[in-house]
């Protein structure tokens, strides 16, 4: 028991010491951002996807924002519904349609690894993970016209008219504050949701899930060469990157199969991903609506890959 103790809180710090100063730096850069009235210039980007849901014209900043830190984008959805500028309906929403800004923010940690790794077919494995995203995020947006019959709109009262009169050093103590104000509760819920996950880490909770998950992708009509790949993903992305690589020079896969293997595998890897994925999205929306969230958003991606990845066998 002690030992489970120790390796629990061990698991916890390590993945703490890395998301709390990127969730706290995130969320500081945004309201000073917000503060100085330039995150506003950015907002027209949301714009046609928060008319076409029907959202509240808040949501186009939330959106603009999570191109920068999909956190602090969130974050800002949060501080919206607590505030009751927003409704739970259009948290949701409007949470589940940063998949796309989500996926855009990748671009500096991931196309860099499949260059290195993937080359060119790299590249075009990033475009289709991009499509996912706006495909996603278009669903959501859909849905919300269908369920959002009148869209509110209300000023933005985050708007900054005093950007450029208030000095600096005032500007920087209002974000700050307002960093802490919107912070605190937060990391309270993330660092206890983080210690469960660790708990079930240590156990060995989502290793069993993970065999679970290879000897029931051993049923997959894939060739060995296809399979390897896809089930290496639940270990690491850049191992599925690097074996593919390795395979596709070989001639032991095409390029087309070798993309389908990695949309597959990406699949796969939701079971690895949970031990991310719970801190962050319980840390955020608690644990009844960032439980929901989470499967919804997990659910319609994997959805939108198979679909893919059935055309692409069918037609290409």
């Amino acid at each position: 028991m002690l030992s489970l103790v120790i390796a629990s809180t061990k698991i916890a710090f390590s993945f703490l010491k890395r998301s709390i100063p990127g969730l706290l730096v995130g969320m500081f850069i945004a309201e000073l951002l917000i503060e100085k009235g330039i995150i506003n210039k950015f907002s027209p980007i949301g714009k046609p996807f928060v008319k076409l849901s029907n959202l509240p014209e808040e949501c186009a900043l939330a959106f603009a924002t999570a191109f920068l830190n999909t956190r602090a984008g969130n974050a800002m959805l949060i501080d919206f519904y607590r505030e009751g500028r927003i409704d739970r309906r259009e948290l949701y929403i409007a949470s589940l349609m940063n998949a796309f800004p989500a996926m855009v923010r990748h671009w500096n940690s991931l196309i860099p690894i499949l260059l290195a790794t993937l080359g060119g077919l790299g590249l075009l494995y990033f475009g289709i993970l991009v499509i996912i995203g706006l495909l996603q995020t278009t669903v959501f947006a859909l849905i919300g016209k269908l369920l959002i019959k009148t869209p509110r709109h209300r000023k933005n009262t985050r708007k900054s008219n005093k950007d450029s009169r208030e000095p600096f050093r005032q500007t920087l103590k209002n974000a700050l504050a307002k960093t802490k104000k919107r912070s605190i509760p937060i990391l309270k819920t993330l660092i206890l949701a983080t210690y469960v996950t660790a708990l079930l880490i240590a156990a060995g909770f989502f290793e069993h899930l993970t065999s679970l998950v290879k000897e029931s992708a051993a049923f997959l009509p894939l060739s060995p060469e296809e399979l390897s790949v896809a089930l290496s993903a639940t270990a690491s992305s850049i191992a599925a990157y690097t074996l593919g690589a390795n395979l596709l020079k070989a001639g032991l896969i095409s390029e087309k199969h070798l993309i389908m293997s990695l949309l597959l595998g990406s699949v796969l890897a939701n079971i690895t991903f949970l031990r991310v994925l719970v801190p962050y999205y319980i840390g955020l929306y608690g644990t009844r609506d960032g439980t929901k969230i989470m499967l919804i958003s997990m659910a319609t991606r994997s959805a939108i890959i198979l679909c893919i990845v059935a055309v692409m066998g069918v037609v290409l």
